[in-house]
C-alpha cells in the first residue's frame, strides 16, 4: 500500500536542519527521508482490532513541524514513535476489514480515529487516567503489547492516515453522523483540541477577558467554542495573517490583532492602554505586565507566543497552553511573581458538556451540525498523496496561500 513515511537519520537531519533555515523544501527533497513509498499493510494486533481506510487523512501543525525538524532530538514524544513513522493522525475512514472479536463493528462504518492508543488497545485494565475517560495522558502509553508505539501516525505497527491503510483498536472507533461531510469530518480531530482546550478550562465569572494567542485552526476553534460554550466577555485574540484575523473576528472574537497591527503598536503597549497599567521592562529584556487578560489560550506553542502569554497575563490570570510546541529558553519568572496557574491541554478525552458526559468528538460532531465550525473557510485545501511536496509547500508558506488547513484525499 501506499504511505508517506518519515524516519530520523543523524546525517540527512542535520544537512536537512541547517539548509532547511533558508529553504523549508530541502525538508522533503531527495536529501530528507521522507518519501511516498509502497509498504506492507500493517497486520491487525488483535482479535479486537479492525482496519480503516482513509478518505481523508489531516495534515496537522504537529506533523509539519516533524517534517521541517521544528521538534528538538530529545523531544519526551520522540522515545514513544516507532519507526519509520508513518504520517497522519486526523483522519476520517471506513472499516474495511474486521478482527474476530471486532464482528459488531459494521463493515463499511465511517469513522473518526481517535489515536492514542490507551489501556484498551494494549489489553490492560485502565489506568486512572483512563477510568476517568482521559485517555491522552493514560499511564500505560509505554507499556501493554510491546512495540505499538503510542499513536496512529507515529506508529510503524499501527500505520497513519496519510496511507491507503491503518490499523486501530475498537475503542478507537468514533462513528461519523451521517449528516456530516468527509470534509467536515476530517477537521474533528484538531477541532477536539480546541473543545478540550475550553472544558478543560473554561472561563470562571472571575474571567472577563479572554486572549487567544494564534489564529489556526486551534485558534479560531477556541474562538467559535467560547461562543459556542456561552462565555459573553471579551475575546481577544493574536493573528499572523489577515485571512485569520477576517475568520475569527467572524467566529466571535472582539478584537484581532495581526502581524502589521503589532508592528504598529505591540501586544504590550495595547494591553497597558487598555488595562490602565505600566509595562515594566529592563535595560535588558521584554516588558512585562501585571495587570492584562484574566485568561490566555496559547494555541502556539512556541517560545515567543509562550513568553508573551506569561508576560501578557494579568497577575494571578491563568495561562492555558493549548498542544505541544516545544519551546525552549522561556524567562519563567513570570509565572510565580505574578502566581500565574498554568494549564496544560492536550487531545481529547470525556468531556462535561451540556450537562452531561460525552466524549470530544462527539462534542465536535454536535457543534458542527449546529453550524459553529464553517468547514467550508476551515479546510481550504485539499491533495492527493501524490502530490504531498505541493501540500508542504503550501502549508508552510500559508499566507501566500490563504492556507487554514489542509488534508490529503486518500481515497473516494
Amino acid at each position: 500500500m501506499r504511505a508517506i513515511t518519515f524516519h530520523i537519520s543523524v546525517p540527512k537531519w542535520a544537512v536537512c536542519k541547517a539548509l532547511g533555515l533558508f529553504s523549508p523544501a530541502v525538508c522533503w527533497s531527495r536529501l530528507s527521508t521522507l518519501r511516498l513509498r509502497d509498504v506492507p499493510e500493517p497486520p491487525l494486533p488483535a482479535d479486537d482490532w479492525v482496519r480503516v481506510r482513509p478518505l481523508l487523512g489531516g495534515i496537522c501543525g504537529s506533523d509539519l513541524a516533524m517534517v521541517c525538524l521544528k521538534t528538538s532530538p530529545d523531544s519526551f514524544a520522540k522515545a514513544l514513535v516507532i519507526e519509520p513513522i508513518p504520517l497522519g493522525h486526523e483522519n476520517v475512514g471506513v472499516v474495511v476489514e474486521r478482527g474476530p472479536a471486532a464482528g459488531d463493528v459494521p463493515d463499511g462504518l465511517r469513522v473518526n480515529v481517535t489515536p492514542v492508543l490507551a489501556c484498551a488497545a494494549r489489553g490492560l485494565e485502565p489506568c486512572p487516567s483512563c477510568r476517568a475517560g482521559q485517555f491522552c495522558t493514560c499511564w500505560n502509553q509505554a507499556q501493554g503489547q510491546e512495540g505499538l508505539g503510542f499513536s496512529v501516525g507515529y506508529s510503524g505497527r499501527v500505520g497513519g492516515s496519510w496511507s491507503d491503510g491503518f490499523v486501530a483498536h475498537v475503542s478507537q472507533l468514533v462513528p461519523v453522523p451521517e449528516g456530516l461531510s468527509d470534509e467536515q469530518a476530517v477537521l474533528v480531530d484538531p477541532l477536539s483540541t480546541s473543545v478540550h482546550a475550553v472544558l478543560r478550562r473554561p472561563p470562571t465569572d472571575a474571567d472577563q477577558d479572554v486572549l487567544v494567542f494564534g489564529c489556526g485552526l486551534i485558534g479560531v476553534g477556541i474562538v467559535a467554542v467560547l461562543r459556542a460554550w456561552g462565555f459573553k466577555g471579551r475575546v481577544l485574540a493574536v493573528a499572523r495573517y489577515p485571512f485569520q484575523k477576517s475568520l475569527a473576528l467572524h467566529l466571535g472574537a472582539d478584537e484581532v490583532w495581526d502581524r502589521a497591527d503589532l508592528e504598529e503598536r505591540d501586544l504590550f503597549e495595547r494591553f497597558a492602554a487598555m488595562y490602565g497599567v505600566r509595562s515594566v521592562k529592563g535595560v535588558v529584556g521584554r516588558p512585562v505586565l501585571f495587570g492584562g487578560p484574566d485568561l490566555v489560550y496559547d494555541a502556539i506553542g512556541n517560545r515567543a507566543s509562550v513568553d508573551q502569554s506569561v508576560r501578557s497575563a494579568r497577575a494571578q490570570g491563568t495561562v492555558a497552553l493549548v498542544g505541544m510546541g516545544n519551546p525552549r529558553w522561556i524567562d519563567w519568572d513570570p509565572i510565580p511573581h505574578k502566581q500565574l496557574t498554568i494549564v496544560g491541554v492536550h487531545g481529547r478525552g470525556l468531556e462535561a458538556w451540556r450537562g452531561k458526559p460525552r466524549h470530544t468528538y462527539r462534542v465536535v460532531h454536535d457543534l458542527m451540525a449546529e453550524g459553529v465550525f464553517p468547514a467550508d473557510k476551515l479546510l481550504t485545501h485539499t491533495f492527493p498523496l501524490e502530490q504531498y511536496k505541493t501540500a508542504l509547500d503550501v502549508l508552510t508558506h500559508k499566507g501566500h496561500h490563504a492556507a487554514m488547513h489542509g488534508a490529503f484525499r486518500v481515497s473516494e
